[in-house]
């Protein structure tokens, strides 16, 4: 959220500007100048002559004009440019999708069958590390009943700690074996077919099991710095065949 907030500040000088053009095309009250009115309306009496000039009205207009696209190129089309370092990456067979053996030992005392983790890998472009990143459910539709993990963390792979945010190093490998891979999905496989699905979100454990149905999924990935990665992906079951695991979509935002 503070990512979103670090945005909304930024835009308030876009607002000012844009306040400064009105006020040079409109005035309160009577002047030679709706610059000079502005000055007078607040109660400043002794204005300089030369914002007493009507030509200083259409030099303020353009100069916030000209201020406003500055910075909205500056604040947004950076973004859209200029590409973050931190990204989200979703390949085929291990680690992507891969049993858990806690887990799966566990079921196999039990009624057996195996459990497979679904996973993304966050990939750091850059040199440098990204620290303090959190990876949170953005949306999952459609979405079951009784299902409140919207928000929350994903969990770290092979994490028993429940750690909410982690750094994440500059990634050598361009297959993203040394990325940072993070649960997404956990799926049940068991005798006669039987097949469970579940969100790895923290804490896990208190998260109900949903339909294995096709399943549109929104992830959020953000560090300190203000990088982000936006993935949308969907989990698609495959009859007679292991579910599909695809990245539709990622965005990447640079950070400070």
């Amino acid at each position: 959220m503070r990512v979103y907030w670090k945005w909304l500040i930024k835009s308030v000088p876009i607002l000012g500007f844009a306040l400064l053009m009105l006020a040079s095309t409109v005035t309160p009250r009577q002047a030679r100048s709706n610059v000079e009115a502005w000055f007078m309306y607040f109660g400043v009496e002794n204005v300089p002559v030369w914002l007493s000039d009507e030509s200083i009205d259409t030099w303020v207009f353009w100069i916030a004009f000209a201020a406003v696209g500055v910075w909205g190129a500056h604040l947004y089309m950076r973004s859209s440019i200029v590409k973050g370092k931190l990204s989200v990456l979703i390949g085929e067979g291990e680690p992507w999708v891969q049993v858990d053996p806690e887990l799966d030992r566990w079921q196999a005392t039990q009624t057996g069958g195996s459990w497979y983790r679904y996973r993304i890998a966050l990939v750091n472009s850059g040199d440098s590390t990204l620290r303090n990143v959190e990876v949170k459910l953005g949306s999952l539709e459609k979405r079951p009943q009784n299902f409140h993990a919207i928000g929350s963390h994903l969990k770290l792979r092979h994490d028993r700690a429940g750690t909410t945010n982690f750094n994440v190093y500059p990634t050598q490998d361009l297959q993203g074996s040394d990325a940072m891979f993070v649960d997404v999905f956990s799926f049940f496989v068991g005798p006669a077919g039987c097949t469970f699905l579940r969100v790895a979100s923290l804490p896990e454990e208190t998260n109900p099991y949903i339909p294995v149905e096709k399943y549109d999924v929104k992830i959020i990935a953000t560090s300190e710095s203000g990088e982000m990665a936006i993935a949308d992906a969907a989990f698609i079951p495959c009859p007679g065949q292991m579910p599909d695991f695809r990245l539709l979509k990622m965005q990447s935002f640079p950070g400070r």
